[in-house]
């Protein structure tokens, strides 16, 4: 019965240690692509002015809640190695 909640840890603390690297990449292309967005000129056409601000504005919205998301998850994960390290420590 032992054997098996450490086997359960040491496999919680793995899929923790994958998941940190992957989501830390993901946070960190979104919040580049966010800035890049934010801060690219609006086009010189007045007609299509308008439209073309408001599709840029809802794309850097829409990355950055994937920055926010993938950063949470990344500090999540790191947490839960974190806890999980912990505990093999005391108990091991």
């Amino acid at each position: 019965m032992f054997g098996t909640g450490l086997g359960a840890m040491v496999g919680l603390l793995v899929v923790a240690l994958l998941v940190v690297p992957v989501s830390f990449g993901v946070a960190a292309r979104a919040d580049a692509k966010a800035r890049r967005l934010s801060g690219s000129p609006a086009p010189d056409a007045n007609e299509g002015r308008s439209v073309a601000v408001a599709e840029i504005t809802g794309r850097c919205d829409q990355w950055r809640r994937l920055a926010t998301q993938a950063w949470l998850i990344c500090g999540g994960a790191s947490l839960v190695a974190v806890l999980v390290v912990g505990v093999l420590i005391c108990v091991g």
